[in-house]
């Protein structure tokens, strides 16, 4: 890990701060820096209706693909629960929310935990403290997740063994290595067909603790 302060936190190595005027803020990772903006990052999902793939969170995911090819998944910040309606998409909590999770996820992956790459994070300042939040991360291609698996017949097909074999072996590798992800779910577990069988990756770390 690098720097921290209250405004970005921990930035982990092989990433970088950008920032666009005022209110725009980005962590970055290093190669793919000169292919996403800030503002390509930031873009509502009402203007991207004709990219938005089957991707469902608390938020539709738009789907887009980098100048260099990559295809990925931006994911906007939405509260659950009560606050779901009175604040939406608005943050206050310093440093941001997806700052915390590219930082969180990052530490995921170098423990060895299969999770979905996250290639940047993105911030709009509103006025004062309060920011609207998107996270970045790389499409894991022919991925499902574990509840779509299970109702589409993916685990029919593959094996019920096999597929849940490789959601037990993520499982134990999360919780030995002291990570507690507060929002499991079938949402959050996503199984694909690989070269050496099948493979579970854990996701969306956004209120894990280490």
């Amino acid at each position: 890990m690098t720097s921290r302060d209250w405004a970005w936190g921990v930035v982990p190595l092989g990433f970088k701060k950008v920032t666009a005027g005022r209110d725009g803020l980005m962590i970055v990772r290093d190669d793919v820096e000169k292919f996403l903006s800030i503002e390509e990052c930031t873009q509502s999902n009402d203007s991207y209706d004709h990219q938005s793939g089957p991707f469902q969170g608390r938020g539709r995911l738009r789907a887009l693909e980098l100048r260099n090819g990559d295809a990925v998944l931006i994911r906007p910040y939405r509260h659950g629960g009560l606050l779901r309606h009175l604040l939406r998409g608005i943050f206050f909590t310093w440093p941001p929310r997806p700052f915390r999770e590219l930082t969180i996820t990052e530490e995921v992956r170098r423990r060895g935990i299969p999770t979905a790459e996250v290639l940047a994070a993105c911030v709009r300042r509103i006025w004062g403290p309060f920011y609207r939040g998107w996270l970045v991360t790389r499409q894991l291609r022919g991925g499902q997740d574990l509840w779509t698996a299970i109702r589409d017949g993916f685990v029919g097909q593959t094996g019920a063994e096999k597929v849940f074999s490789a959601v037990a072996a993520s499982l134990r590798g999360l919780h030995r290595e002291g990570i507690y992800h507060r929002d499991l779910n079938l949402k959050n577990i996503v199984v694909r067909r690989e070269s050496d069988g099948v493979k579970g990756y854990i996701i969306d770390f956004d209120r894990a603790m280490l």
